[in-house]
């Protein structure tokens, strides 16, 4: 509960009074011997008495505990300056809050790793190669032979009608062509009747020819070899032994080009003969069958 002032002071106990002042003198004669100067130049005396020794432990104690803190503090200073905690597994100082480490995410390659370069040259491979140099082509020669283009001749021609020797087309090369007689026996020849294609082969004096034979479009009177023979020999003559021989179904290649094969040429010549082995007759009586002579292509190479 306050209490209400009454507006009158107190009378003062002349006891208390003396007891005060001789308080004060004390404290005054005690700053007077600590600082007799500061003293005489009005300064207040100081509230408490210090005492010269009290304030030498102290500064002692104080220089012990600072030169304990230095020391603890060296031992953490190399793995862990100042103590600060951090995280582990970041290698690169990472102080939480204080520094952003940057790690580059997972598969990425960081900014500040040195870009690496190749030794060898742009464009170049690792193993360098030389290059295959090919020999220089030798000679060649292409030529085609037949009723029309020059190079074909028909031994023992005559004419009779269906029977006989029957030119067909408009007489150019690869149109026209020739129906020949057949000798009437599917195993023998009439040698005084054939075909024959030659080749002179040009640069190509030794090497080899690819041949092909064109099978004109008709019927049994007109192309009816079945089959029709060959040889190939190795001049303008079929003469001593031939190179080679085949046989074309010629009434199932109607229209088409036939490659027979390729053929040892040696004197720069090349000749095909047609032979006229074949039946020209059934049961029925004469069919009139003929073996057609067309273009033929030599691809000759040394």
């Amino acid at each position: 509960m306050a209490t209400e002032w009454s507006g009158e002071h107190p009378a003062v106990d002349p006891a208390l009074m003396a007891d005060a002042r001789a308080r004060s003198q004390s404290r005054a004669q005690s700053w007077e011997v600590l600082d007799p100067e500061a003293t005489r130049r009005g300064k207040l005396p100081l509230p408490m008495t210090f005492k010269p020794k009290i304030i030498t432990l102290a500064v002692a104690g104080a220089l012990l505990v600072t030169t304990a803190v230095y020391i603890g503090t060296l031992g953490d200073s190399d793995d862990n300056p100042a103590g600060i905690a951090q995280q582990t597994g970041t290698g690169n100082g990472y102080i939480p809050g204080v520094i952003d480490p940057q790690i580059p995410s997972s598969g990425q390659q960081s900014s500040t790793a040195p870009a690496t370069s190749s030794s060898q040259p742009p464009g170049s491979s690792a193993t360098p190669t030389n290059p295959i140099v090919k020999p220089p082509a030798g000679p060649a020669y292409s030529g085609t032979a037949g009723p029309g283009c020059g190079g074909f001749n028909g031994v023992g021609t005559f004419r009779d009608g269906r029977e006989g020797w029957v030119d067909h087309g408009d007489g150019k090369c690869g149109s026209a062509f020739v129906s020949i007689p057949m000798s009437g026996s599917a195993t023998k020849d009439d040698s005084s009747a054939y075909g024959l294609w030659t080749f002179s082969t040009g640069a190509v004096s030794s090497g080899t020819c690819a041949l092909s034979v064109f099978i004109p479009n008709g019927d049994l009177q007109e192309v009816g070899g079945n089959p029709t023979s060959y040889r190939v020999f190795g001049g303008h003559q079929p003469s001593g032994s031939p190179l080679g021989s085949f046989e074309i179904k010629q009434v199932d290649q109607r229209g088409k080009w036939v490659g027979v094969g390729s053929y040892k040429v040696t004197d720069g010549k090349l000749a095909l003969q047609l032979l006229t082995r074949g039946q020209d007759w059934n049961g029925s009586g004469a069919t009139y069958a003929h073996h057609a002579a067309s273009a033929v292509k030599a691809d000759c190479k040394a």
